[in-house]
This record gives C-alpha cells, sequence and structure tokens, in this order.
C-alpha cells in the first residue's frame, strides 16, 4: 500500500475512499450544474438563479436540525443519509423542468450539504478520538481539492466527447457515486465516546440552549462568519475585479484558481503538520490578518501595468492561500475538539452555519463594491478580515475545553503511537485506500 501521509485513523480506508469516491462525483457535474437547467427548461437564466436561491436559503435551517439529528442518533447515521438525501436531489434534477421543481432539487441537494458538514466533522473527533484532529481535516481538504478538480477535467473531456448529452451521464455518474460513498459510510465502525445517558436520571440533557448560552462560541462563530467572508477571493471577486478593474486578459482568473488549487494540494498537510505546535486560535486570527494584508495588496497591484501584475499576482494568492490552510483545518478541529460531547453536533451545525449565512451576503457586497471601484473592494473584505481576527482574538481563547480526552491522549502537535487511544481495536482497513 502506497502511503501519502493520511493520518493513521481507523478504517481510513473507507473513510478517505468515500470522500474522494463522492467528491469525484461532485466534480464531474460542478461545471454543469447551473447549465444543467437551461438545457432542457427553456427558463431564463434569471429564473433559474432566482430557483437555486429559494431552494438554497430554504435549506439553511437544516443545518439546526442537522445538529439535533447528530446528537440524537449519530453522526454516521446523519453522514450516509446525507448522501441519500443528495442523490434523490439529482436525481430529480431531469424533471425539475419548472421553477418549483428546480427550487426542490436544489433545497434536497443543499439539505444533503448541511447534513453532511454537520456530521462529517464529528465522526472524525470520533474516529480519531484522541489523535489529530487538524492533520485529518487537512487530508480531507487536499482530497476534495485534488477529486474536484480530476472530476472537472473528466467532465471536460466527456463534454468534448459527447457534447450535451454529457450532462446526463455526469448526472447520472454524481448519484451513483453519492450511493457508493453511503454505501462505504455505512460499513465504518464507530465507537462514539460521548456520554451515555443515565437510566433514570432526572437531569436534563444539555440542548440548543446550551450551545446558545456559549456566548464565547457563538462570538467566534460571529467573528469566523466574517473570516470567510475572504474566501470569496479566488472564485467570486478576483474574476470580476482582475478582469473589469485591472483590465487582465480573461484567462487570467481561472490562473490564479488553478494557483489556489494546486498550491492547497500540494501543500496543505505539510502546512498543517509545520503549524501543529501552535495553538489554533492563533493560527485563526493570523489567517484574518494575512487576509487584511492580501487585500491590501490587491490593492497596490492595481497601479502596476498588466503583465507585472499578474506576476505579482501569484505570490499574492499564495499568502493567501497559506492563511485558507493554516486556518481551516484548526477551526474545524478547534470547535470539534472544545464542544461538549453530548451536544457536539448543535455545536458543529452552528459553527458550519457561519458559511450558510455569508454566502448569502458575499455576491450582494461583492456586487455593490466592485461597481465602486478596487479601493472599495479591497477596503470592505480587508476591512472584514481585520474585523474578525479581532474578534477571533476575543472570543476563540475564552472557549472552554471540553470533556474530550484529545488533549490527554495527544497533546497538540504530537502524533499518538500507533494501537494507541480508545479506538485501537478498530484497526484501519488495508485495501488500496486512496493511500
Amino acid at each position: 500500500m502506497i502511503d501519502l501521509g493520511l493520518p493513521r485513523i481507523p478504517q481510513r480506508g473507507r473513510i478517505f475512499s468515500s470522500v474522494f469516491i463522492d467528491t469525484f462525483g461532485w466534480g464531474l457535474f460542478a461545471p454543469l450544474a447551473f447549465l444543467y437547467f437551461s438545457f432542457g427548461t427553456g427558463l431564463s437564466f434569471s429564473a433559474i438563479g432566482s430557483a437555486v436561491s429559494a431552494g438554497t436559503l430554504a435549506s439553511l435551517p437544516v443545518a439546526l436540525l442537522a445538529g439535533w439529528l447528530v446528537d440524537r442518533f449519530s453522526p454516521k447515521s446523519v453522514l450516509v443519509a446525507s448522501n441519500l438525501v443528495t442523490a434523490v436531489g439529482y436525481g430529480l434534477y431531469p424533471f425539475a423542468s419548472e421553477w418549483m421543481l428546480i427550487a426542490v432539487a436544489t433545497f434536497l441537494v443543499m439539505a444533503g450539504d448541511r447534513l453532511y458538514w454537520a456530521s462529517w466533522p464529528v465522526i472524525v473527533v470520533d474516529l480519531a478520538s484522541g489523535r489529530k484532529l487538524d492533520a485529518t481535516y487537512a487530508a480531507v481538504g487536499t482530497i476534495k481539492n485534488f477529486t474536484v478538480a480530476t472530476g472537472a477535467l473528466a467532465s471536460s473531456g466527456l463534454t468534448i466527447l459527447f457534447g450535451r448529452g454529457a450532462a446526463d451521464l455526469v448526472l447520472a455518474l454524481n448519484v451513483v457515486t453519492s450511493l457508493v460513498a453511503a454505501v462505504l459510510l455505512a460499513g465504518v465502525r464507530v465507537s462514539s465516546n460521548r456520554p451515555a445517558k443515565e437510566a433514570g436520571g432526572g437531569g436534563k440533557e444539555p440542548g440548543w440552549r446550551a450551545a446558545f448560552q456559549d456566548h464565547a462560541f457563538t462570538g467566534f462563530c460571529f467573528s469566523f462568519m466574517l473570516l470567510t467572508f475572504a474566501w470569496a477571493l479566488p472564485a467570486t471577486i478576483l474574476p470580476a475585479y482582475a478582469v473589469e478593474i485591472m483590465k487582465l486578459p480573461g484567462w487570467a482568473p481561472a490562473f490564479f484558481l488553478g494557483v489556489n488549487s494546486v498550491a492547497i494540494m500540494l501543500a496543505q498537510m505539510p502546512v498543517t503538520a509545520k503549524v501543529s505546535h501552535v495553538p489554533r486560535q492563533r493560527l485563526i486570527v493570523r489567517a484574518g490578518l494575512i487576509f487584511a494584508v492580501v487585500f491590501a495588496g490587491l490593492y497596490l497591484v492595481t497601479k502596476l501595468p498588466a503583465t507585472t501584475a499578474i506576476v505579482v499576482l501569484v505570490p499574492v494568492m499564495l499568502i493567501f492561500t497559506l492563511g485558507e490552510m493554516i486556518s481551516l483545518p484548526a477551526a474545524n478541529a478547534l470547535v470539534a475538539s472544545s464542544a461538549p460531547a453530548a451536544i457536539r453536533g448543535r455545536y458543529m451545525s452552528l459553527f458550519q452555519l457561519s458559511w450558510g449565512i455569508s454566502g448569502l451576503f458575499i455576491p450582494l457586497l461583492a456586487g455593490f463594491v466592485l461597481d465602486r471601484g478596487a479601493l472599495w473592494v479591497c477596503a470592505a473584505f480587508g476591512g472584514i478580515a481585520l474585523l474578525a481576527a479581532v474578534g477571533v482574538q476575543v472570543t476563540a481563547y475564552r472557549i472552554a475545553p471540553a470533556d474530550t480526552d484529545e488533549e490527554a491522549a495527544e497533546p497538540h502537535g504530537e502524533p499518538a503511537s500507533p494501537g494507541s487511544g480508545p479506538d485501537a481495536g478498530l484497526a484501519p482497513v488495508t485495501t488500496k485506500d486512496v493511500t
């Protein structure tokens, strides 16, 4: 078996293979996801966009439901359900010929996404109990970037071969990969570290009130939500900024997005290992400062000739990518390891909701400032990143350590020895497992 440095968590074969297969299917369909509805419906792009937005907005409360489901049942059950719900949603796409059906199909797909992100970080804690959470989250990010890119390239090849007929083929493959991932995950043996319910116990179990009353945590979620505005740079802000404001060639945005994706694929895991001795809170604060500096640099680059600007933007994008790489695994691990075990699903769903909320406002803010020029863009998004760094500094260090054995079993930055920890009896699968 080839070892690519993936964390040695129990059953990593099934875990990482499911991520690989599921994300490859999404990568296949992603380039055609929005266009698909235009092929056979006759609806305008405005109508399709409004239906997709409505379905996405309606799915936001599912994140809170997902947190309760994770705590009530298990993260594994919700994770398997997420793949099944997603498969049903994509299965409706060929029949979505009207506005309402497009909204329903989008709702199901996005509901599956909410279920996934509420359960996936929690199941990692159960499987990697006492081990390096940051490394596992980093590995998942690396696999996702690689497989989305690979799937997108395969989709391009199929489109060249079959034209529009490729859309139905890649959609079918996307449904199949979701179902295969569900089967793989259903076979994962999870030893949960949640406290068992006491028979006849009179005490009330903690619930949503406990999560919302944790003001340090909710403040951190709000601050991190502000930080996620910066993540819009490669795919949302830079395309219009580079072409319309900086007057760069049309290929430039795709090039910079490629720089970002390739850097994450190659460097995410080594970077995470390199900074493993740094407190997670500090890494997230540094990311906010990095993003603020990047947007300042983005403004200064507008003063350069186009050719020089393209050259200078490469290190700017690499610095931005560094901020992404140091903060995202740290943030996931910080929340997952600090949340009380009995309501970890609720904590993770609140945290993941920060992405959903910012996603509603980023297009509005981006459109507003892009119409007003480079200074507006960089001042707005750079200022939000700086504000996020201050907010994380104030709140993240106040998050109380939870009843998890992560720190005791594995000091931050020191890998657990093979076979140690409560899950040692769950041997890693030895089949060819994306390693």
